[in-house]
């Protein structure tokens, strides 16, 4: 029974045991340059590695603060931190560009815009109204895509 006692009390230290990935975090700093704040809690000295990835490439900074102009403000970019010198937290998030700033994508929602879709307007995909039907070209008629060719 002692021995049982022993084991559970070991346990439950180990389940309660933290690591030091448990006191750092990462924060997004409102504007349009992708800005990470890497937040530190615990008593221990590192430094932020962080690497963040767009369709493109991937950049990567140390410190505390990093800053990412490069990323493309129309791409879900991947954005990781770990901590030198101990190399062992390896977190990771999703960001998009939305209403001026950079956001969590898990917070993005799109809404479907509702219009007047039947007026026999022709436009190409990036809404240019044009005036005869494209040939060999993708267009929109009636919120419908076609593709016509001779």
């Amino acid at each position: 029974m002692k021995k049982l006692i022993a084991i559970l009390l070991i346990c439950t230290t180990c389940l309660n045991a933290q690591t030091i990935c448990d006191s750092v975090s990462l924060s997004i700093v409102p504007s349009s340059i992708l800005t990470l704040a890497g937040n530190n809690s615990s008593t221990s000295s590192f430094t932020f590695m962080w690497g963040v990835c767009d369709s493109m490439a991937c950049y990567s900074s140390s410190d505390d603060t990093a800053y990412f102009s490069q990323v493309s403000l129309f791409d879900v970019v991947k954005v990781c931190y770990d901590l030198s010198p101990q190399w062992i937290c390896n977190t990771c998030i999703y960001v998009v560009y939305a209403n001026g700033q950079w956001i969590l994508h898990s917070t993005v929602s799109i809404h479907e815009i509702i219009g007047k879709s039947n007026n026999g307007n022709i436009y190409n995909l990036l809404g240019v109204e044009l005036k005869h039907t494209p040939i060999n070209r993708v267009y929109i008629k009636n919120g419908v895509k076609y593709f016509f060719t001779m």
